[in-house]
């Protein structure tokens, strides 16, 4: 029995010791099987990064391409055409329509289109001088004083921007000053006379000597 015995322990001994040793076969082998595999998927990792860069970049040029249009795009681009600028016919109807406003008492709207009037026509001597009348009305003595100032370098043998300074110098009794323009305005039309017979703004004339010697010219 102990020879039995001693045969069987000695075979569990061999056995045992060639378990250890596969034991360490496989585990080695394990270590270096999930080494190889961690490499692996560090590999794929970066082929797929490089693709994704790729696609980008790719991606990206063609926008750029796309973007920038060729010579021969640029040719069939045609230019705009320029807004059209108001005709003569134009101007005349909208300065008539002012004048129409002005007579009906409609100050503020013949105001509005006097002023379309000269930006699209910044020489016309009607509006200039239209709207220096409308400017006396609202006491912008230097606003219109300017309009007809402008009208008178521009025609200088227009009467009415003469006429309406002498006004607007009575009005603030510069009264030698008025006289000067008056008399101008006398020299261009005769008609003049009979304006500064009734006009109220040059009410401030009246008894002045001068002033009855060229109204009294006038009378028939």
């Amino acid at each position: 029995m102990s020879y039995i015995h001693e045969a069987l322990k000695k075979a569990q001994k061999d056995r045992d010791v060639r378990d250890k040793d596969y034991s360490g076969i496989l585990s080695v082998c394990g270590r270096k099987k999930r080494l190889f595999s961690g490499r692996s998927l560090g590999w794929v990792a970066l082929v797929i990064i490089l693709i994704f860069l790729a696609f980008a970049t790719y991606s990206w040029l063609d926008f750029k391409t796309r973007q920038t249009p060729s010579p021969d795009e640029n040719k069939d681009i045609k230019p705009q055409p320029a807004p059209k600028q108001k005709s003569v016919y134009d101007v005349k109807e909208i300065y008539e329509r002012a004048r129409i406003y002005y007579k009906n008492g409609r100050l503020k709207d013949a105001k509005r289109l006097y002023k379309e009037t000269l930006r699209v026509a910044p020489d016309h001597i009607g509006a200039l001088n239209n709207l220096g009348v409308i400017y006396i009305q609202e006491k912008d003595f230097q606003a219109a004083r300017n309009n007809f100032e402008r009208a008178i370098r521009l025609k200088p043998g227009y009467v009415d921007p003469y006429y309406n300074l002498a006004c607007i110098y009575a009005v603030k009794s510069k009264l030698k000053k008025s006289l000067g323009y008056l008399k101008k305005a006398v020299s261009l039309d005769q008609s003049v006379r009979d304006w500064a017979r009734v006009d109220n703004d040059l009410k401030k004339l009246r008894g002045i000597p001068e002033f009855e010697e060229m109204v009294k010219k006038g009378k028939d």
